[in-house]
């Protein structure tokens, strides 16, 4: 169970402590697990919330999306819903349950957006590696240097699908509070949401509330702690970011993430310190004995049970 305490406006400095209990049969591993998955909530149907489903391709026609529009069934069509928008939504799909979702429909009644890929996999690797990971100064897509069989560098034509077909489609289907339109991601996608904030431009400014769980920032030699750097943001008040990350390092002979950074709590504090100095309204949440795998799941139910936005 995690006991979260967190006033956003009560603290003046970037690092927030978060108290966490758990159990202690938690895997410490954080290479995640790759078994096909069977059915989610969404198959199975819930009481408090309907599914939506519809797929969408990426520009090049070489990636294929599958989307997940959760609506809680019992609420005020004429009413504004939050929302909170999920990248990994197979992986995510799978974590959701009816207990969750009568939880969320007790309370704020968000709506859900799980965009994931048409396949049975918690994480399609090599499509995410294209899609959540910014450009090099070239602009276009190459291969990803921490793993070369992969492609990378596809941040921008993945966020016009999102911009571009997956939220007009959504905003077909439920009225949605802008104020209070979420975007959450973890590992590259922790990387794909801390590059929405620094291209976040005038016509671009669709989410209120940006989550980067675990970003990994020392990929690629550290593009994106150099882009935070050079950035100009264009940051409208009311916007915020909260990046989030465990303080557990496996040690030697340990499975361990080839995203797990070893430097991770610095490196997040010069991205929140740097992004700060810009204008962002930017906070740093820790994860005490968590490990780099094991923030996915612990920040994904903090922003959902604990409505972070």
């Amino acid at each position: 169970m995690i006991v979260v305490n967190v006033l956003w406006k009560k603290f003046g400095f970037h690092l927030l402590i978060i108290s966490l209990c758990f159990s202690a049969a938690l895997n410490v591993s954080a290479k995640p697990d790759l078994k096909p998955l069977g059915e989610n909530i969404a198959d199975q149907g819930s009481q408090y919330y309907q599914f939506k489903v519809q797929n969408f391709q990426s520009a090049d026609r070489l990636r294929n999306y599958k989307v997940w529009l959760a609506i809680p069934k019992h609420h005020n069509k004429n009413q504004s819903l939050p929302a909170l928008y999920l990248l990994d939504g197979n992986s995510v799909m799978s974590r959701l349950d009816e207990q969750l979702l009568k939880n969320l429909s007790e309370h704020d009644r968000p709506a859900l957006i799980a965009i994931g890929y048409q396949s049975n996999l918690p994480f399609e690797s090599a499509s995410r590696s294209v899609d959540y990971t910014p450009p090099d100064e070239s602009g276009k897509i190459t291969p990803d240097p921490r793993n070369p069989e992969r492609m990378a560098g596809g941040s921008h034509p993945f966020r016009r699908v999102i911009f571009e077909q997956i939220m007009p489609w959504v905003n077909t289907q439920v009225k949605l509070d802008m104020q209070r339109t979420a975007l959450w991601g973890h590992s590259y996608g922790g990387l794909f949401v801390l590059d929405t904030v620094l291209n976040a431009h005038q016509n671009e400014q669709r989410f209120s509330h940006y989550f980067a769980a675990s970003p990994s920032l020392t990929w690629a030699d550290s593009r994106m702690l150099k882009a935070i750097e050079n950035a100009q943001i264009d940051w409208k008040k009311g916007q915020k970011l909260l990046v989030m990350e465990g303080d557990l390092i496996q040690s030697k002979g340990e499975r361990m993430s080839p995203n797990a950074d070893s430097l991770m709590i610095e490196n997040n504090r010069q991205a929140v310190r740097d992004l700060a100095n810009k204008g962002v309204d930017a906070r740093l949440m820790l994860y005490p004995h968590l490990s780099h795998g094991q923030v996915f799941q612990a920040s994904l139910m903090d922003v959902l049970n604990n409505r972070l936005f």
